[in-house]
């Protein structure tokens, strides 16, 4: 703006010497070029320097002008800008909330367990209980059948039924119908549905709770049966004077011994069915066709077979895998591979016994073999 004002100036200027080098002096200032007074140069200074003072004035104005307008548009942008950066940290701030919300809300369905998982760590919580409730009655049928086996009179009395004529009455009152057996209605009285069940194994094994105490009575019956269905007396140690009835003794009382072996298998198999934990009211929600489990008490054989394989049996279970979370996989295989463990040392615990009883069965192999030699 000031260079354009400089050359207007210089503009003028420039006509008014023109002006003064044609001689027409008295044109421009309205006197006579033969005026003696006559000061062209003078006068143009003055009017030039009235044109400058205006020209200063007017450009100090526009600048003036020129600032102020600077000064507004400044302040707009400052202002735009402080509103950009408040938009901005807001919606970072936003941005920053809903990650944080999406982070917490991954972390807690990571971290939450699956209904499948609720539902397993119910009936592994008493899994405690009905082990504790198997090993107390495995110990107190290990004595009693062991007792009675190489007839301890005391653990004999303590159980009705434990010798013969206490057993052979048995049978007659609870296990024998007159019509279906063929027997006489005053010596057979037992009720049908009862008859010969002394003699199905299913009755002890294929049994996943003994509920009831008819159940356990059929049970030891069937057990006694297979195992030790008689009981022998004892040979008077007093007796054994010579080297031949010391050698007898003996071998009675190895008889004994791998008798109570066999009911000692037995017994283990029945101790697994003792109830020990009340989770019939879980059983009853977990397991389709089980409703009326409400209130019972289950086993540990039952637990263990609820959890490693009656709880496939319901769809729901397939089902609810495909909505499951990677960890929650995680967990339901982790606790898969502890029931199999659970499962490993049951069938542990059943192969000593079975190889117990197979070294018996060499042991009494190689005896027979031993006493054809001579």
């Amino acid at each position: 703006m000031r260079r354009l004002w400089l050359s207007v100036c210089g503009v003028a200027l420039a006509a008014i010497l023109t002006a003064g080098a044609a001689g027409d002096a008295h044109a421009l200032f309205g006197r006579s070029k033969c005026d003696p007074t006559d000061n062209d140069r003078a006068e143009a200074s003055r009017v030039l320097r009235g044109v400058k003072q205006r020209l200063d004035v007017m450009e100090a104005n526009i600048v003036e002008a020129l600032r102020l307008t600077t000064g507004q548009v400044s302040g707009y942008i400052a202002q735009n800008a402080k509103t950009t950066t408040q938009a901005l940290d807001a919606q970072t701030q936003l941005i920053a909330q809903i990650a944080r919300e999406v982070e917490e809300t991954r972390s807690v369905r990571e971290h939450r367990p699956a209904e499948t998982a609720c539902d397993t760590i119910t009936g592994l919580s008493g899994l405690g209980d009905s082990r504790r409730a198997s090993e107390a009655a495995g110990k107190e049928a290990e004595r009693v059948e062991g007792g009675r086996v190489m007839g301890d009179r005391g653990a004999v009395s303590e159980v009705g039924g434990a010798n013969n004529d206490a057993r052979f009455e048995a049978v007659l009152s609870q296990y024998c119908h007159a019509g279906r057996g063929g027997q006489s209605e005053q010596v057979c009285t037992a009720s049908e549905e009862l008859h010969g069940a002394d003699l199905r194994p299913g009755n002890l094994l294929e049994t996943r709770t003994f509920s009831t105490r008819e159940e356990l009575e059929t049970a030891v019956e069937v057990s006694r049966n297979l195992a030790a269905p008689v009981v022998f007396g004892q040979l008077p140690f007093v007796t054994a004077e010579t080297e031949q009835e010391k050698v007898r003794v003996l071998y009675a009382r190895s008889l004994d011994a791998r008798t109570a072996l066999s009911a000692d298998f037995m017994s283990h198999a029945r101790s697994l069915r003792y109830p020990g934990a009340a989770l019939g009211g879980w059983v009853a929600q977990l397991v389709p066709g089980e409703a009326g489990r409400a209130g019972e008490g289950l086993s540990r054989y039952e637990l263990l077979e609820i959890l490693a394989s009656r709880r496939f049996e319901d769809p729901n279970w397939f089902v609810g895998l495909q909505g499951m979370s990677e960890a929650n996989l995680l967990r339901e295989l982790v606790t898969l591979q502890a029931i199999g463990l659970m499962l490993a040392w049951e069938g542990y615990r059943l192969s000593e016994r079975r190889g117990a009883i197979d070294a018996t069965s060499l042991s009494v192999a190689l005896e027979r073999a031993r006493g054809s030699l001579f």
